[in-house]
């Protein structure tokens, strides 16, 4: 069976926009870090999605995982000074205390929806996002 020319650029387009639409799935969530706060302090996120922190304070801070001072190796930035950004992408469920070690702040990551299967991006499932605050 012999492809046509407008057969085949069809196929390429619609491979493209499959990889489109499963890549757009993702989000990028940013939080900020002002008033000796992380805000917003506690975002419910789905699977696949990035948390970009930018320092908008005079004051430099780390962005460390973990709860009460103890780091649990899932993340850890560099010190962060007024400006710049770190960013970590979250690959599995589940709930990411995080904390800065200088000035005492405390936030969570909430992580809902399911770990990928091995060769499928993150959010294929078509899970419902559901953006909540966590009380």
């Amino acid at each position: 069976m012999k492809l046509t020319k407008v057969t085949a650029q069809l196929l390429v387009g619609i491979a493209f926009l499959c990889c489109a639409a499963v890549s757009a799935q993702a989000e990028t969530v940013e939080i900020e870090i002002r008033n000796f706060n992380f805000y917003p302090p506690d975002p419910v996120i789905d699977v696949g999605d990035t948390v970009v922190w930018t320092n908008k304070m005079n004051y430099g801070h780390w962005v460390i995982s973990g709860v009460d001072m103890r780091h649990n190796n899932k993340f850890f930035s560099y010190l962060l000074l007024k400006g710049t950004k770190f960013s970590y992408t979250f690959r599995t469920p589940g709930d990411f205390p995080y904390y800065c070690p200088i000035h005492s702040m405390q936030a969570m990551i909430s992580v809902v929806g399911k770990a990928p299967e091995d060769g499928k991006p993150a959010g294929e499932e078509g899970a419902t996002k559901k953006r909540r605050r966590r009380r």
